[in-house]
């Protein structure tokens, strides 16, 4: 068999309403000329029925393939690798460097594992079909199919939030997962993790918005990634966690927002000042970083000195 040769071997194939709905795997043939694409194959032999040798004969990764058949050629396909448990992708390089470009121009994964519901299997093609850009943020089934994958964290969401329906709930989570921060590679597991995880925030996020006087961010006016920022100027951690009075660190933090404001404003002022004078943009900064804006009042540049 030429090792070039793409033999495909459909293994289901169903039309549903106008979509055709394949999975297949393409056999090939190992040997020194095989090229490597990047893929995931698996030996059908076993090294004894091939006389203690690696068995050539393997087969790629199975590929979902799902298309429209209105018409004759179809316009469209989408396609997506699925994988098992079995697979073990090595995390060498953060997500976050990935993401764009496997988004872009990366094919889709499709996890699954014994636990997988036909439910949550539907709602990964569905999800992996917007963030690839096969389907419109607008669509109904974005919500329609979180609410049937991910039922306990939708009912959680709609009770703790006061949400007027299932739908509206599973919005709410949807929006958590419109941009995902993590590999869906991981597996099944990690995804219906991460998925809780959403949902939690969901919950938490609603809750800051229903109270915020109760948090100390709020009372000193700034978000809360910038009060963690900040916390470590004004409290030590005991165990791994913060120990500090709430109302000595917002007292505190207020004092030192104050003193940054007004040292802002002094800076602000003394660049006008030394604008005026005759400095330029990038000269009245350089001055300040050498001399106190309270000196801004007698400087002038050398050629316009009084």
């Amino acid at each position: 068999m030429d090792p070039a040769v793409r033999f495909y071997v459909p293994i289901l194939g169903v039309a549903i309403n106008g979509w055709w709905i394949q999975i297949a795997r393409r056999l090939i043939w190992v040997t020194s000329d095989t090229e490597d694409e990047g893929r995931l194959i698996e030996p059908l032999l076993d090294k004894e029925n091939a006389g203690g040798q690696i068995p050539p004969l393997a087969a790629v990764e199975a590929i979902l393939i799902v298309a429209p058949i209105t018409r004759h050629p179809a316009d469209w396909a989408f396609t997506a690798r699925i994988w098992t448990e079995q697979v073990q992708r090595p995390i060498d390089r953060p997500w976050r460097g990935l993401a764009k470009a496997i988004h872009g121009h990366g094919i889709p994964t499709i996890t699954v594992d014994p636990a997988s519901t036909s439910y949550e299997i539907a709602c990964q093609v569905v999800l992996k079909g917007y963030w690839h850009g096969y389907i419109e943020g607008d669509e109904p089934a974005l919500a329609t199919a979180v609410a049937m994958a991910y039922p306990r964290q939708v009912d959680r969401i709609q009770r703790e939030t006061h949400a007027p329906d299932r739908v509206s709930a599973a919005a709410t989570l949807l929006e958590q997962l419109i941009h995902p921060g993590f590999d869906p590679a991981r597996g099944a597991e990690a995804t219906r993790r991460y998925v809780r995880r959403k949902a939690s925030i969901a919950v938490m996020q609603y809750r800051k918005s229903e109270a915020p006087d109760r948090y100390p961010w709020t009372q000193v006016g700034i978000s809360e990634r910038r009060y963690y920022k900040l916390l470590p100027l004004f409290a030590e951690k005991v165990n791994g966690r913060y120990d500090y009075d709430y109302d000595d660190v917002v007292a505190r933090m207020k004092a030192h927002l104050n003193l940054v404001d007004k040292a802002r404003e002094v800076r602000a002022a003394a660049l006008e000042v030394l604008r005026s004078h005759g400095f330029g943009d990038e000269a009245a900064r350089k001055w300040l970083q050498r001399h106190p804006p309270g000196e801004a009042a007698n400087a002038w540049p050398r050629d316009r000195r009084p």
